[in-house]
């Protein structure tokens, strides 16, 4: 067995290897590739740095310069995807809280278990897919600014609230249509059911969630499972669950008892 390894096949004009020149060719579009993906990326790479920086510094303190430097671009490379700030401001909502509403959208319309369950399971999903992440400073720097930029609260109010506030009247109308729910305001009560959602979304940005500056530790699952038992046994037909057996034995007891002694 030999050893020797093959020698390169050499181009007898210029002395110089193909193996060599396959290489650099290969590199080359590698190298191309990766740019490419790189390119591909950048536009959602701007968009997560441009949440950080509206969250940390609001909508007048954030500026290009810094998203730009977030993103690890130049101020121009934003300005290539992004015209204007308004605009970056919008993309960064779109992508974060107007998405996931069209696909919570998608599943209230295949969804086959109560009406009840429904609005809980909605409850949860906005927490998890919003409420929870950095997404919900956005919901706190409106609430702060949106009286000193009309423009971007008209875009929100366009883009998030009304259709929010539309799918979770929907939602009512389902449980009433279905015999589930007492018939009621479905705007009022749609927004008591997301109101207090959003005050543990402000809280949490404010407080912090483990060890917050200042009050209790809210425990996010805990909160929004006890919310949706005050809120929906108000209009539900039939409470969630019935007093158990044993409570009513005892209670029937009492009574026997008391009415022995008059």
């Amino acid at each position: 067995m030999s050893y020797l390894q093959p020698r390169p096949n050499t181009d007898t004009d210029t002395g110089t290897t193909n193996r060599g020149s396959t290489r650099t060719t290969a590199l080359n579009a590698a190298g191309a590739g990766a740019r490419t993906r790189r390119k591909e990326a950048r536009p959602n790479e701007i968009v997560d740095a441009a949440l950080a920086e509206f969250v940390d510094k609001g909508f007048a303190g954030a500026s290009v310069q810094a998203i730009a430097k977030r993103a690890g671009v130049s101020k121009g490379t934003v300005f290539v995807y992004f015209e204007t700030k308004e605009d970056l401001f919008k993309a960064v909502v779109r992508a974060n809280i107007a998405a996931p509403l069209n696909t919570w959208r998608d599943e209230t319309r295949d969804y086959h278990g109560s009406t009840r369950d429904l609005v809980v399971h909605s409850m949860h999903q906005w927490w998890t897919d919003v409420g929870s992440t950095p997404a919900a400073g956005i919901c706190k720097l409106l609430l702060q600014e949106a009286v000193n930029f009309p423009e971007i609260a008209a875009f929100y109010q366009e883009e998030v609230i009304e259709p929010g506030m539309l799918h979770m009247r929907a939602i009512l109308q389902r449980g009433v249509d279905r015999g589930e729910f007492k018939t009621t305001d479905l705007d009022t009560t749609g927004m008591n059911v997301f109101s207090p959602l959003l005050f543990l979304a402000m809280w949490q940005q404010a407080m912090g969630t483990d060890k917050p500056i200042c009050g209790p530790a809210i425990d996010a699952r805990e909160f929004i499972d006890n919310h949706a038992r005050l809120m929906l046994d108000g209009i539900c037909h039939t409470p969630a669950q019935a007093t158990p057996p044993t409570a009513q034995a005892t209670n029937s007891t009492a009574n026997n008892g008391m009415l022995g002694r008059s």
